[in-house]
């Protein structure tokens, strides 16, 4: 049986001083300076969703399409990640995919080999080792 261990991704992200403020606060602030406050992060977007994590490298044992969102849809489809060593920055639910002998719902985050940032792909292509280890290597996000 494989144990998840799924990390906060709330914790990385005040860690790495990326969720600033809270609801309300710019209206606050602004009743008592009479100026704008800056806008606030209240949510990772583009590279700074990647940057929140470490990368941790794993083994894929197939070239792979890269998703945009993490699904095996057509549509979604982003660019390629070749087999060999990948490095990948958290996990995410997503829908079902089933190759490789292997069935799961989890999308790891990566950036693929055709320079796309922040795409996904599915964990049933890692090899042994990374399949058994990952949930144990990578936070949720």
């Amino acid at each position: 049986m494989r144990t998840r261990k799924l990390g906060s991704c709330f914790a990385g992200m005040l860690a790495t001083g990326l969720l600033i403020g809270t609801a309300g606060s710019g209206q606050a602030a602004e009743a008592a300076t009479g100026a704008k406050p800056a806008a606030s992060v209240q949510t990772l977007t583009g590279s700074a969703k990647a940057a929140a994590y470490p990368k941790v490298y794993l083994n894929t044992v197939v070239n792979q399409w890269t998703h945009w969102t993490p699904d095996w849809y057509d549509s979604t489809h982003a660019g390629w990640l070749y087999a060999g060593s990948n490095y990948f920055y958290c996990i995410k639910e997503g829908v079902y995919y089933t190759d490789n002998g292997r069935k799961s719902k989890y999308w790891l985050l990566t950036d693929d080999d055709s320079g796309n940032r922040n795409v996904y792909v599915s964990e049933v292509y890692l090899d042994q080792w990374g399949w058994d280890n990952v949930y144990s290597l990578l936070d949720y996000c």
